[in-house]
């Protein structure tokens, strides 16, 4: 079950959203009462109330925003307990102070704001024996992913003890957003959640309708299978969206995750993703699409041309790699120029043609490669000079220097830089007197989907290919290779449409 969290400043705002939330069939509700900038009117609030209840009054110390006294706290949580709310949220150090009174159940919590305390079992252990708990809550925040999962740990062995209390183990930050999602699968009795995207009221809390639409925590159980995306930063991909959507649409038990981690806690995600998640697909993202191939058993020829692997394969100990970047993008580009994808025994429609490439990094790299690989003479431009050569070299093309860029005469252009992405939506890699008619121009931003590029080169009388095609090929091809299934290209667009819609 989901509890969304609600705190506002006036009564009248908190009964409002409260109701908005019955509304939309949420049966489950936390009113952070501290937040009330009056004394808490529970005569206005408590009667007639539409959902189920979890008060709580929390003390700065404890990331609340408590202005009246110790004692009056004490004092207003007794008359909660009173009135019989179902859930009263008691910090451990008070929840001794106050017993047990008729059927309101006890949330006994402890927040750590500036760690991942080592003695988890004893804090819980201590909880048990001195505070009367119906649920044990411990929130905590996270330094690096090895205190996210050691959480995980703890919460699976707590709630694996028949007979006492369930545990809620919390990992605050974007850092362990993951624990707050698969809580479900390890025995939590819920989760928590926010009413609104864009008010914040605890580090890592997530809006209740994605969690809700998105993650469908309430289908998720032990059974659920796990993937995800590894990245830093990841909090822009549209990854989970797309194949969230994609499970729910194909009835999957299924959830894909954000995972957030540095380059140097990589190594530790890939070996406790494995164990402690049963983790069965990975997609990899900035910075991490060369680290990772470190850690493989098995690598596809193209990841060991490209170096670079966006796709990965858990199976038992064994962690096999894929590229599929460079295929979706090949792949939109050849639809482009012939209106459908080529079939497999006919040639491709690049064979023969000129394709300058824009860049030399991770997408450059993979784009060079399958542009080479279909037969098309490729030069790769980049303001690194040395590494294009590099990177020309290990595929087998050509190169030159940025500013050469303009004097070649090609049938394709690829932008495989962040030039244009916004919020620089005004920018372009190359100047329009340099695009010719019948040209196919590529670039590999979708955000924005048109970008001045693009623009530029229909204008030109181009065929143009914007990154949403890149990006909903390779995903296509991820779903395939996790679960076996072919996922619908057309209802992955529409979600990436919809969702930059929105942010713009």
């Amino acid at each position: 079950m989901i509890c969304v969290t609600i705190g506002c400043g006036s009564h009248k705002r908190m009964i409002e959203e409260w109701q908005k939330l019955a509304d939309d069939n949420v049966k489950f509700v936390e009113l952070r009462l501290d937040y009330l900038r009056k004394d808490p009117q529970l005569y206005r609030l408590l009667p007639n109330r539409p959902t189920a209840l979890i008060a709580t009054v929390r003390r700065k110390s404890d990331g609340g925003m408590w202005r009246g006294t110790e004692e009056e706290r004490i004092k207003l949580l007794r008359s909660l307990i009173a009135e019989g709310v179902e859930y009263v949220d008691l910090e451990s150090d008070v929840a001794p102070k106050i017993p047990r009174f008729g059927k309101t159940k006890r949330v006994v919590s402890y927040h750590n704001m500036e760690e991942t305390p080592e003695n988890l079992d004893a804090i819980r252990e201590e909880i048990l024996e001195k505070c009367d708990p119906d649920i044990v809550k411990i929130a905590v925040t996270p330094k690096s992913i090895d205190d996210v999962f050691r959480l995980v740990d703890f919460m699976k062995r707590a709630n694996s003890e028949r007979g006492k209390a369930r545990t809620l183990a919390l990992s605050m930050t974007e850092f362990g957003f993951f624990s707050r999602v698969l809580g479900k699968k390890w025995g939590a009795p819920y989760t928590y959640a926010g009413f609104s995207k864009t008010r914040q009221m605890a580090p890592g809390l997530p809006f209740y309708k994605i969690m809700r639409d998105e993650y469908r925590y309430d289908l998720i159980d032990k059974d659920t299978e796990v993937y995800g995306v590894v990245g830093d930063p990841i909090q822009h991909s549209l990854s989970p969206k797309i194949h969230n959507l994609s499970f729910a649409a194909q009835n999957m038990n299924c959830v894909y995750l954000p995972f957030r981690v540095s380059k140097e806690d990589l190594s530790h995600f890939v070996y406790q993703a494995a164990q402690a998640l049963n983790l069965k697909g990975l997609s990899v993202t900035i910075p991490h699409k060369v680290e990772i191939i470190k850690k493989l058993t098995q690598l596809d020829p193209a990841v060991e041309t490209i170096g670079a692997c966006n796709t990965v394969i858990f199976d038992g100990n064994s962690l096999f790699g894929y590229n599929t970047d460079y295929l979706a993008a090949v792949l939109s580009i050849e639809t482009a120029m012939t209106g459908a994808p080529p079939r497999r025994d006919e040639p491709s429609p690049l064979e023969g043609l000129s394709a300058l490439v824009l860049g030399s990094g991770g997408a450059g790299k993979a784009l060079a490669y399958g542009l080479h690989e279909r037969g098309a003479r490729v030069i790769i431009a980049a303001r690194d000079v040395e590494e294009a050569e590099r990177v020309a070299n290990w595929v087998g093309c050509e190169y030159c220097s940025w500013e050469e860029r303009n004097g070649y005469v090609v049938q394709v252009l690829a932008n495989c830089t962040s030039v244009g992405m916004f919020p620089n939506v005004d920018e372009s890699p190359m100047e329009l007197q340099y695009l010719r008619g019948g040209m196919t121009v590529f670039d590999c931003v979708y955000n924005p989907e048109t970008t001045y590029l693009l623009r530029m080169a229909r204008e030109k009388g181009c065929k143009a290919v914007s990154g949403v095609e890149m990006f909903v090929g390779q995903a296509c091809l991820q779903f395939k290779l996790y679960t076996g299934r072919k996922a619908s290209a057309s209802y992955m667009r529409q979600i990436v449409r919809e969702a930059l819609g929105s942010v713009r």
